[in-house]
């Protein structure tokens, strides 16, 4: 009977500091401002961002000397590909090359003179194509219809060349390479850059507004706001305040992935429940290390000036800038310890690779290892932090 007792006095408790919580937090705009319309401007923005979902019309410089009819063919062809746009230099290759080195454009394709003359002779003539690498993916992305091209123009010439020759086509050896991509993300940004810049800035949202909430029952705004933490069952309340913003935010990524599938054609292979299962827990993650960060902290804005720290480091040590596995071991030491490491892992198993349930499971208790953890370390200094006095 003490025990359940306990427990109604408990959910009294919980129920009470969630209803407090909840009524300051719809009178706030600053809450409002963290909870929904700075994400969803941003969700905005990087959605036109990637709205192509791979990178195009690159812009890329091109330097004909042969002017043929074959030359401009294949100029006309790759133009007319989704990846490069071209743009011809009549003054040359200096030309060229300074635009390049400008960023102007990411891209060089010189045909030689005497380019058709020397296909229809049967020679194979060489047309470069180079591409600035310093600019990430810009470059390569240039260069990518142009293989496929270069191909198909070689098949057409084949017939033409045997014809005039008075020979049949020769067979070509039956030795063939295939290349098969597993699980395309990194080269489509919908489902790759996307996804994760969204899941990793709500992160950025989550720990500011945990930090924002604490700080109200912190001796330097406290008169400011009710006294919610101030009373015994410290656990209970604290769990009752913070489960509003676990709400919010939870509900925010879940309408941003629904938002990802409508308007950009986004496809969720996996189970939409582990989906939700592993953002409540990252959420709650995250508001763990906004509670570390306000407790070990003099005030409100030393904690602020450590957010962008945290964050820029989550997202170095995520493997989404940098392999994981090509890491050195405190690098990966570092990323482990990252929830948003777990939670990309966990979400990415669910909406690109339809990975089994064990998979969510597995991503949920990591992340839920966190606010476990902090509530060991944090207990004691948090009433100190708040001028704890029992009521």
């Amino acid at each position: 009977m003490a025990l359940v007792e306990q427990l109604k006095r408990d959910a009294w408790r919980f129920v009470q500091a969630f209803n407090t919580e909840t009524r300051l937090a719809t009178r706030s705009w600053t809450i409002h401002w963290l909870g929904w319309i700075w994400p969803l401007l941003l969700f905005v923005v990087i959605s036109g961002i990637y709205k192509a979902g791979t990178l195009q019309d690159m812009p890329v410089s091109v330097v004909d000397e042969d002017h043929s009819s074959l030359s401009r063919q294949l100029l006309r062809q790759l133009d007319a590909g989704p990846h490069a746009q071209l743009v011809t230099q009549t003054a040359g290759l200096p030309e060229a090359l300074r635009h390049m080195q400008a960023a102007d454009q990411y891209g060089l394709l010189y045909v030689p003179r005497d380019f058709e003359k020397d296909v229809l002779a049967g020679r194979r003539p060489s047309v470069q194509f180079y591409y600035n690498s310093l600019f990430y993916a810009a470059g390569f992305y240039s260069t990518q219809d142009f293989a496929g091209l270069a191909a198909l123009l070689d098949q057409q010439v084949r017939p033409v060349l045997a014809a005039g020759m008075g020979k049949p086509v020769p067979s070509l050896a039956s030795v063939s390479v295939s290349f098969e991509s597993l699980y395309n993300a990194s080269g489509n940004y919908i489902y790759y850059q996307q996804f994760a810049a969204i899941v990793h800035l709500l992160q950025l949202f989550v720990i500011i507004a945990t930090i924002h909430v604490l700080a109200r029952e912190a001796p330097e705004l406290r008169a400011s706001s009710p006294h919610i933490l101030r009373a015994k069952a410290l656990g209970v309340r604290l769990l009752g305040k913070l489960a509003p913003y676990t709400l919010l935010f939870s509900t925010l990524l879940m309408v941003e992935l629904f938002l990802l599938v409508v308007l950009n054609g986004a496809v969720i292979k996996g189970s939409v429940g582990w989906m939700l299962a592993i953002t409540i827990c990252y959420v709650v993650a995250a508001q763990a290390i906004g509670l570390l960060l306000f407790i070990f902290t003099a005030n409100r804005f030393s904690a602020y000036s450590l957010v962008g720290m945290l964050i820029g480091i989550a997202q170095t040590y995520s493997g989404v800038l940098i392999p994981t596995l090509a890491m050195p071991l405190p690098a990966q030491a570092i990323s482990y310890l990252e929830p948003l490491t777990h939670c990309l892992n966990g979400l990415f198993d669910q909406f690109l690779r339809e990975a089994p349930a064990n998979s969510g499971a597995y991503a949920c208790l990591k992340l839920s290892l966190y606010p476990l953890v902090t509530y060991m370390i944090a207990k004691q200094r948090l009433r100190k932090r708040l001028d704890f006095s029992p009521a």
